[in-house]
């Protein structure tokens, strides 16, 4: 059985939408080829969406509705809508496996995937959010660990804000080990601070993580409180993107934030 033959329309809108476009071609008798030709993409991507790897965009769903007077673009709105109250951070977790291109941005704490087991616990303990403490850490460092093992072949982009190194209640020893830890990843990825100088920005808005995978697909996730979201809509991730690089050409260069982090761990000796 195939991975689009094993969805099943009734448990998921995305898996209906996926069974629907596949029937929709197969009614027509169309390869993947000529639909990847009517959306101006490959055919592995129309093959993803089929087989609910992908979540098919705006423009190519807007496309098909076109050629073949379907309203794939509605069901999909649709979709986005009700997808809310699903499980989002595990979702995240499916496009971090595997992906291409990372970019973070935090503006209040460093990023989960360069905390450290102590900054994490520290954090977690704080916020007082969570009964299970230990439960919390362990599933932080396992996304890490995910993350860290793949980068001889994923490119990883960290922005983050001198905020992060003001938090009042962490221990000083916390801090210095982290601020280490930020300096030895920053050897394997990019670590930039953004100096409290640059403040106000459009980070100040909230965090954002913005995913690239192997197949092309450009997939965003908002930090919220209560939980956050996946951003699939172009257009969003387009405006995500710029937010990016507008906090960026505020940021010191990596150069400049491994100074930063140095100076940092003489003054927390």
């Amino acid at each position: 059985m195939t991975a689009a033959e094993s969805l099943n329309p009734e448990s998921s809108l995305w898996h209906y939408i996926a069974v629907h476009l596949r029937k929709e071609r197969l009614r027509r008798k169309l390869t993947l080829t000529d639909v990847a030709m009517i959306i101006g993409a490959d055919k592995a991507r129309v093959s993803s969406y089929e087989a609910g790897r992908l979540r098919i965009t705006v423009p190519h769903a807007e496309a098909l509705d076109q050629a073949w007077g379907t309203m794939i673009a509605v069901l999909r709105k649709i979709a986005v809508k009700i997808s809310l109250d699903e499980d989002w951070a595990k979702q995240l977790w499916d496009f971090e496996d595997g992906a291409l291109i990372i970019k973070i941005y935090f503006g209040e704490v460093v990023p989960g995937p360069a905390q450290t087991e102590d900054y994490a616990r520290a954090l977690v303990t704080a916020g007082r959010i969570v009964r299970d403490i230990d439960k919390a850490v362990k599933r932080r460092l396992e996304r890490k660990k995910m993350l860290m093992e793949q980068l001889a072949s994923m490119r990883l982009w960290l922005l983050v804000d001198e905020r992060a190194f003001h938090l009042p209640g962490i221990p000083p020893e916390v801090m210095r080990g982290q601020a280490a830890a930020l300096l030895e990843l920053s050897q394997e990825a990019s670590v930039r601070i953004v100096p409290i100088a640059a403040l106000p920005h459009v980070g100040v808005e909230g965090d954002f993580e913005l995913i690239t995978t192997t197949s092309g697909a450009e997939v965003a996730y908002v930090w919220a409180q209560l939980g956050g979201r996946l951003v699939h809509d172009t257009p969003d991730w387009r405006e995500l993107a710029l937010r990016w690089d507008q906090i960026g050409a505020s940021a010191l260069t990596e150069e400049g934030s491994r100074d930063f982090l140095r100076n940092k761990l003489e003054r927390l000796k």
